[in-house]
């Protein structure tokens, strides 16, 4: 297979670069916690990171047009790795929003860099496998984060931010030997936002899309468990149903990225995406906690065929010179959704009702399903998806 050594040295990067946020984000709450700050403050520190994540797109795709992406990317990942490691050293709560920030910048290096790579190597008709295969190493590092950096963390406390700095640092060294950039763009370049057009809004609503349902879900979902009569969710039940959402994500992307390329992306997402919205009606209505590892699981599913795909739609709907720039705006999309979402919906739970909860996501996700097949042509997509080499 072409490239097959670009690609795993590329999801190798993903895979770690998740493995840390996994790792990491748990354990800043006890840090911060035994510093005396409260969840308001760890929550604060939270938003600094995805704040520089989304800030950070535009410069970071702008340069990974020019520069190339493997340069953003190695860059990224030494970054990432050293804002990893000072959160073994600092003592001072103010240094936290410092390092939060710093994380988020090589966050987005990484992100756009690999997703660009990944479009660039990309054939068409293979795009949107290749895609899934980049979000299981996303999954797949996320999921195995919280346990490793617990074990860790009992042995020595800085022990889980060193390993991580380590391992960041491996893939930085992985990606220089075993990926050959895709090509830069040393000419002056348009602005990020000259990129935007048309055929990208359907990806950048996918991005945003699933920014928001992520960070809602996450942020409130324990809360509405705990919020909803005659649930009566243990602590164990609770890991029981976000872990049946993280195997569901997991599971489902080397399918969904197969039939992507062989019905046409459109058409799968939009499939998914309309089963999706099903789904979360029916959670609204769950009067058994055990029900909602069975609904989790599908979400997890389904809602992740938005990103892969979205990106996949995005690779083939722009120049190659330009795919920096675009992933970018799929990046900022993303940043903007995780950003609205807990606020949008928290306050919707609070004038409208817990239940709401599901009922918003229920109809954002069939907005989304009318703007897809408004705006797309999924029938003959998958025709010139498969047949037509990317010339544009």
């Amino acid at each position: 297979m072409p490239h097959a050594k670009e690609f795993w040295a590329i999801y190798l990067s993903v895979a770690i670069s998740y493995l840390g946020v996994g790792l990491v984000a748990p354990l800043i709450a006890i840090v911060l916690s035994e510093h005396g700050e409260n969840s308001f403050m760890v929550g604060l520190t939270g938003t600094a990171m995805f704040t520089a994540f989304t800030a950070a797109s535009f410069p970071i795709g702008a340069a990974t047009d020019r520069l190339g992406p493997k340069r953003i990317l190695v860059a990224g990942l030494v970054v990432y790795g050293i804002s990893i490691l000072l959160f073994a050293l600092i003592k001072v709560t103010w240094l936290f929003f410092v390092v939060r920030a710093i994380e988020g910048l090589g966050g987005a290096a990484i992100s756009v860099a690999t997703e660009t790579m990944v479009n660039k190597l990309s054939r068409p008709n293979e795009r949107a496998r290749r895609m899934s295969h980049y979000a299981l190493s996303v999954g797949i590092g996320w999921a195995v984060g919280p346990l490793a950096g617990t074990l860790l963390y009992k042995l020595r406390p800085e022990l889980p931010f060193i390993a991580c700095c380590a391992l960041s640092l491996v893939a930085a060294i992985c990606a220089a030997a075993f990926i050959s950039d895709p090509g830069s763009n040393p000419h002056h370049l348009e602005r990020v936002f000259s990129v935007l057009s048309r055929r990208l809004i359907v990806p950048l609503s996918a991005g945003a899309l699933y920014g928001f349902l992520m960070s809602s879900l996450v942020t409130l979902f324990p809360l509405y468990l705990r919020l909803q009569p005659g649930l009566n969710v243990t602590e164990v039940a609770m890991g029981a149903i976000i872990t049946a959402v993280i195997a569901g994500t997991i599971v489902s992307q080397v399918p969904i990225g197969h039939a992507a390329d062989r019905f046409g992306k459109r058409l799968t997402l939009a499939v998914a995406t309309m089963l999706l919205s099903g789904v979360f009606a029916l959670m609204a209505f769950h009067s058994d906690w055990r029900v909602f590892i069975a609904t989790g699981a599908l979400v997890g599913a389904l809602a992740g065929s938005l990103y892969p795909i979205g990106l996949a739609i995005l690779g083939g709907a722009v120049k190659q010179e330009r795919l920096g720039a675009a992933t970018s705006l799929f990046s900022l999309a993303f940043g903007v959704g995780s950003l609205i979402g807990p606020s949008l919906a928290g306050l919707a739970m609070v004038h409208l009702g817990n239940r709401w909860l599901f009922y918003l996501p229920s109809i954002l996700t069939v907005v989304f399903v009318v703007e897809l097949i408004t705006l797309s042509g999924i029938r003959s997509e998958h025709r010139s998806d498969s047949i037509q080499p990317d010339q544009r």
